[in-house]
């Protein structure tokens, strides 16, 4: 989808909504459930849930404790978030004009599966249920420091734009800013910090238990992917399927596949083992000519030459290389393998999917693998709808947190760094009054938050000047 076509499928949906919002407000529906309206979004407030906060509050030692050690990691995440940013700005400076035109354009920024080209339409039950989970998390840790704090929550709700734009945790603004700069720190870092926690917990459930008992179905090559109307797939071939044998001779490499196939001819019948699924599947198939088929099939990704006469043709287009896909196993294990690389591999599965259409994770792929040991009394459907709730839960609870995180307003981030900027004012200058000091914190967030919003926006608007 292009971005002209994603815009207007966004703004469409966007006008849909906001005309439904007006019907309903109009025939006092939103009045009788009370939700308020906040700009084009609505706010859904309730008074349910925060008795069960307060009583979670108890443990004040244990919160008091989570609030301070959140404090010093989320100014270390918001350290290496910045030095990320500007990084990431400086290596895309020095891409070329073709370079920077296949990047992805703003779609990529937007939570909307099907328009984000990254998240298609058929994740959208994983990206619902993660997003919930992360609100959740990130919100009630707000309100929880908020009692321990021994200050008042007014109400929980959700601010929802045609999707749940993130819940929210109501305090009692006066008390709030009257609190003690570190009452105040403990409640922001809360948010981002249940987040990575969630993001530890998935990363303990999807690596160390539920992956563990994933094991390769065979010895022997994957595909990545078959030749349309070809002999591999008039025979059935897939991608994710793994061939163990050709003509009798034993497979277990890349190479040792290639080296297979050029020993063939044209028109000559070979006998075919793989495995689909688990199962074994032995078939005879009769090979095309390699030259015929590769003049038939001209592309960037198929050079013709005229040694190719009368070889044989299977019509399997790319194997995975045995080693990259032993190596993304043992990745999906144990993704601090190799860190900081082995997690980054990790984290960016879903741009694989799309840009490279290969995600481990999913079908076809997920049928080159097994489930072993006591979790294949699984159904192997159920087995990976719960590792693929698992993994984004992880992906947006982790990016969530890393957003929360910058500096910049609202952000938890941007107020974070506002007290550390105002307490470090207020002992510099000792005799600057209250007005002065919160007119200096002003300026000096305006100025980081602005600094910070052109460092993200940065790629994917560099693509369009």
């Amino acid at each position: 989808m292009s971005l002209i076509e994603g815009l207007l499928v966004f703004f469409t949906i966007i006008l849909i909504y906001i005309l439904l919002v007006i019907f309903l407000n109009k025939k006092g529906v939103l009045k009788k459930y009370d939700v308020s309206l906040w700009g084009p979004a609505l706010l859904l407030r309730t008074k349910k849930g925060v008795s069960f906060l307060e009583r979670i509050a108890k443990k004040k030692r244990f919160w008091k404790a989570f609030g301070n050690f959140g404090i010093i990691f989320c100014f270390i995440m918001m350290f290496l978030m910045i030095i990320v940013l500007i990084f990431q700005a400086w290596a895309i400076l020095g891409f070329t004009p073709e370079q920077m035109e296949k990047m992805p354009g703003i779609e990529v920024a937007l939570i909307l599966p099907g328009i984000n080209p990254v998240l298609p339409l058929e994740y959208i039950g994983y990206i619902i249920l993660a997003l919930i989970v992360a609100i959740v998390a990130h919100e009630f840790s707000h309100g929880i420091l908020t009692f321990v704090s021994r200050l008042k929550v007014k109400s929980l709700g959700i601010l929802y734009l045609i999707v749940p734009l993130g819940a929210f945790c109501e305090p009692d603004e006066e008390q709030l800013k009257k609190a003690e700069p570190k009452h105040r720190m403990r409640i922001y870092a809360a948010g981002p910090t249940s987040n990575f926690v969630v993001v530890l917990i998935c990363i303990l459930l999807f690596s160390f238990v539920f992956m563990s008992a994933v094991q390769p179905a065979a010895d022997g090559v994957v595909l990545f992917s078959v030749d349309a109307d070809s002999p591999a797939e008039h025979i059935g071939l897939e991608s994710g399927m793994i061939i163990t044998s050709i003509n009798n001779t034993r497979i277990t490499t890349d190479i040792g596949y290639f080296n297979a196939v050029e020993l063939t001819k044209a028109n000559q019948t070979i006998n075919l083992t793989y495995i689909k699924v688990g199962k074994t599947y032995t078939k005879n198939v009769t090979l095309g000519d390699k030259y015929e088929e590769y003049k038939k099939r001209s592309s960037i990704y198929l050079t013709n030459n005229e040694s190719y006469r009368g070889m044989g043709y299977l019509g399997v287009s790319s194997l995975l290389r045995k080693t990259a896909f032993e190596e993304q196993l043992s990745i999906l294990k144990n993704p601090f393998i190799q860190f900081p690389d082995g997690f980054l591999i990790f984290y960016v599965i879903p741009f694989t999917g799309y840009f490279q259409y290969y995600n481990p994770i999913v079908t076809p792929f997920t049928n080159s693998y097994v489930i072993t040991g006591p979790l294949s009394v699984i159904p192997s459907d159920i087995f990976w709808i719960i590792v693929n709730a698992l993994y984004w839960i992880f992906w947006l609870n982790l990016a969530v947190a890393l957003f929360n995180v910058l500096p910049m307003i609202p952000l938890d981030g941007g107020y974070l760094f506002n007290d550390v900027v105002g307490s470090i004012i207020k002992r510099v200058k000792k005799d600057i009054t209250d007005e002065k000091r919160e007119k200096a914190v002003k300026n000096i967030s305006l100025f980081v938050s602005l600094s910070i919003l052109l460092f993200v926006i940065f790629p994917w608007l560099v693509k369009y000047f």
